[in-house]
């Protein structure tokens, strides 16, 4: 038989369990960075068409994107970020794409990396998506071109 003292025991711990999940959600919630689309229009990338750039963004890219963006950001639980609306000529602008790493995207798996890396180093992997992206038209490009020679 369980007595009055065992039965609080219980409903304490259950009660312990749950407030823990309230304050995880809370700091969730609190904590998730985002950039107010004004906000994103007026930036630039500092470190646009830079080689030395590019090379710390795809170290960064590896660590930080590559597990759902795939190898070089060809895709894969993530969409692809080298053609299309990411490539180059796409729509979507270097601002819009520092917004969708820095604030996340509501409704999918993408967190903001905001308090994980810092402006430079989100900067930093949008250059280097940019270059990866001109390399692979590049070489779409030649590949076609080779065809046309038969």
């Amino acid at each position: 038989m369980i007595t009055g003292v065992r039965k609080w025991a219980i409903t304490v711990s259950k009660l312990s369990i749950r407030i823990g999940a309230i304050a995880i959600t809370t700091t969730v919630v609190i904590f998730t960075p985002a950039l107010a689309e004004s906000d994103a229009a007026d930036l630039t990338n500092p470190f646009a068409n830079s080689s030395e750039a590019a090379g710390k963004g795809e170290e960064l890219f590896g660590r930080n994107c590559q597990q759902c963006h795939n190898s070089r950001g060809k895709g894969g639980k993530g969409p692809q970020l080298v053609r299309g609306a990411w490539g180059p000529g796409g729509a979507n602008t270097d601002a819009y794409m520092y917004r969708v790493v820095a604030g996340g995207r509501a409704g999918t798996q993408m967190g903001s990396f905001a308090t994980s890396l810092t402006t430079d180093e989100i900067w930093q992997i949008i250059t280097f998506l940019r270059a990866e992206a001109k390399r692979v038209k590049a070489k779409e490009s030649k590949a076609t071109d080779d065809d046309n020679l038969w």
